[in-house]
């Protein structure tokens, strides 16, 4: 149930049966390579979001379509939000939510800069109401139980390359320009024996840092990885198993129960 495509009473129907369970998708608005179209992460988001809703009954709110992307303003049309007002809207948003019986607070997020922001709110939520929170890594999902072999020799599965491209031909064509995809430059090492390996972090020896650079300062097109050999099939068989274990995950959370006062 898309809680914006239904009424209050809808809403208040569903709680009263005894559902208390709400998926909470956070997109973007950035860029995302020559090919991509920047609303390509939220379309993706709200899309998996809402398909797990109707798998399995639980509400849905509508995608959030502005995060905390500073790794990329130098590219015109990305919209950033700050982290400190990223936290205050979802923590003001789940306390909405919250006011009104939800108790189990799922965030699908497919921007790794939320983490933090989400794991506030739902901190916030536990003290104030008893709630659960939790999240879902969608591309950290797609890369571990999508189940392709990528063909892309350099990051398959790093910004605007293979795994998202084909993810996109797959969901929302109409925001992929197949005429548009070039093939990247090896990505920019920042010194000697400091490798290059994707945003903000660089691998030195057996380990690796966080080195707080722009997508720019590396991949000056916006593109970490090559995605020529992207495809709509490829795409199709990450979805549908990306799908079928967030459904799964989705119904587990719903049963979570943490001890009170935590």
């Amino acid at each position: 149930m898309r809680i914006d495509h239904v009424t209050w009473r809808d809403v208040a129907a569903y709680l009263k049966a005894g559902n208390d369970t709400v998926l909470i998708p956070s997109g973007s608005t950035e860029q995302y390579g020559p090919h991509l179209a920047m609303g390509t992460e939220t379309r993706i988001v709200e899309a998996i979001a809402t398909a797990v809703g109707e798998a399995t009954g639980f509400a849905v709110t509508p995608a959030i379509p502005v995060n905390y992307t500073a790794m990329f303003l130098d590219f015109p049309g990305v919209m950033n939000a700050s982290l400190p007002t990223l936290e205050a809207l979802l923590t003001e948003a789940a306390d909405s939510l919250c006011g009104a019986g939800f108790r189990h607070l799922l965030f699908i997020n497919i921007h790794a800069a939320t983490v933090g922001p989400m794991e506030a709110a739902s901190r916030a939520m536990r003290r104030r109401h008893g709630a659960v929170g939790g999240y879902i890594d969608v591309f950290g999902t797609m890369r571990e139980v999508g189940g392709v072999a990528w063909e892309a020799k350099q990051a398959p599965t790093g910004h605007a390359a293979e795994m998202v491209t084909s993810v996109a031909l797959h969901v929302c064509p109409e925001l992929v320009f197949l005429d548009r995809i070039e093939a990247p430059p090896p990505l920019r090492d920042f010194a000697p024996g400091l490798r290059t390996v994707a945003s903000g972090k660089v691998a030195h020896g057996k380990s690796s840092f966080a080195l707080f650079s722009d997508i720019s300062d590396y991949a000056p097109s916006g593109q970490q990885g090559d995605a020529r050999a992207a495809s709509a099939a490829k795409g199709r068989t990450v979805w549908e198993n990306t799908l079928a274990w967030m459904t799964g995950a989705a119904k587990a959370f719903a049963q979570a129960k943490l001890p009170p006062g935590g």
